[in-house]
């Protein structure tokens, strides 16, 4: 088992709202949130809810869209309670979670990219199957995660990007234990008051670790100068990198990925290029050869993930 792959989790759930775990069936995904759950919330049903994303068992039935339907306005009702309860001012400092497991495209549109869209303004009108009568406030104490299971995650699109992180799961793990991650428990507290989701702020914290470094950012800026031209949301997307990047940090400065700064910046920057930079331009990288030859020349020696994501798109034309 991999920390950094539990570590990053930990640290896109710091730095987005909204979370996918994607990955082959049987490989740990439900245990993983579970684990992690356990350790950053209390252990209770009102603080943490595994939802069934979607009537996969419906499909054997005689009236297939009437159990969908109603399967979906369970799910909704179930997350529209957990957000009234995370929105109470007594549960300020709780986290709270909510796991659809096993979602389908149509979950991932109607809870996912939706959802994400909405949530440029802090609020969301629509969920699932319903459209509310007034804006609610999205909790900053929630998570919203979905579990997919998919071989190959291909439901790119900018709206899902916007607030959630998609993560490519691979390993089968058992996870029995609230998570600890190089010593230092990962509570709801520490999680919460670390939490960065402003690029000022982010800017600022990660600064001191940057002026120690030389040229610590150098590959970043040459994928940036490679997509620009292709990604409309490309400065959008440079200052959520740096968002993650700060959040791989403690509120003391520890990194969460290496003690060392230089190897946890590397582990984080190669994360983030994969998760919220290269995501955005899947089909220039897939239909330019140069662009994906470029891309392979900055990132092949040092960032393994963000190369083997381009590799992928190269092999899927």
């Amino acid at each position: 088992m991999d920390q950094a792959e539990i570590t990053n989790f930990y640290v896109a759930l710091k730095s987005k709202p909204l979370a996918i775990l994607a990955g082959p069936a049987h490989s740990g995904k439900t245990a993983l949130v579970r684990g992690l759950a356990q350790s950053l919330s209390e252990q209770d049903d009102l603080f943490i809810q595994m939802i069934t994303g979607h009537p996969w068992w419906a499909e054997g039935s005689n009236n297939v869209a009437s159990h969908t339907e109603l399967h979906i306005r369970f799910s909704t009702e179930k997350v529209l309670s957990i957000i009234e309860e995370a929105a109470r001012p007594g549960n300020a400092d709780q986290v709270f979670i909510a796991c659809l497991i096993q979602i389908s495209p149509a979950e991932l549109m109607s809870f996912f990219s939706e959802v994400s869209y909405q949530l440029q303004n802090g609020q969301i009108m629509r969920l699932g199957d319903t459209h509310l009568i007034e804006p609610i406030f999205f909790p900053s104490n929630l998570r919203i995660i979905g579990t997919m299971d998919t071989n190959s995650f291909d439901w790119w699109d900018d709206d899902l990007l916007l607030s959630t992180t998609v993560i490519q799961w691979s390993q089968a793990s058992e996870f029995s234990e609230p998570i600890i991650n190089r010593g230092v428990m990962l509570d709801e507290h520490e999680f919460l008051q670390s939490c960065i989701r402003d690029k000022d702020a982010a800017y600022r914290k990660i600064y001191p670790v940057l002026r120690q470094q030389r040229q610590p950012l150098y590959s970043l800026l040459q994928v940036e100068a490679t997509l620009r031209k292709y990604i409309s949301s490309l400065d959008l997307a440079i200052d959520e990198v740096m968002i993650y990047l700060a959040n791989s940090w403690s509120r003391l400065g520890n990194g969460l990925f290496h003690p060392s700064p230089d190897r946890n910046l590397a582990i984080a920057l190669d994360l983030a290029i994969t998760q919220l930079l290269l995501p955005r331009a899947v089909d220039e990288i897939r239909s330019k050869e140069m662009v994906r030859d470029r891309l392979l020349c900055i990132l092949a020696d040092k960032y393994p993930r963000s190369a083997g994501f381009t590799i992928l798109q190269g092999i899927e034309v």
